[in-house]
């Protein structure tokens, strides 16, 4: 887990955020498969959890599953679970992941190395 996760001034263990679950109805993802919101975070209900929220708000543009785990702050795998939660109820949409012969974006790689780096 990363220093930034131990900070957070309401400490809450992984496992209450996911409910005791360690994987996602949808499966796997990779750790660069791109997820975008299909909702605002006004559109979310009155029940979404702030970590609900905060992923619609940071995938208003498509993002990586590990650039978001990322910016939160959370471990991957709390992250992954979250996010098949929201793409369960159709507020995110997680698509597949660009095949190996098309990671030659370098600003996309600069991005997924300083989200790694900051796990």
């Amino acid at each position: 887990m990363s220093a930034g996760f131990f900070r957070r001034r309401n400490f809450v263990r992984p496992y209450v955020l996911t409910r005791g679950r360690t994987s996602s109805s949808i499966g796997s993802m990779e750790l660069h498969a791109p997820i975008v919101a299909l909702v605002t975070t006004d559109q979310l209900p009155k029940k979404a959890t702030p970590e609900d929220r905060r992923i619609v708000e940071l995938t208003q543009t498509p993002i990586s599953l590990a650039e978001v785990a990322a910016r939160m702050s959370t471990p991957v795998g709390v992250v992954r679970v979250l996010v098949g939660d929201l793409a369960d109820a159709g507020y995110v949409q997680v698509r597949s992941a660009p095949e190996k012969g098309e990671h030659r974006d370098v600003a996309l790689l600069e991005r997924l190395l300083e989200g790694i780096r900051a796990l």
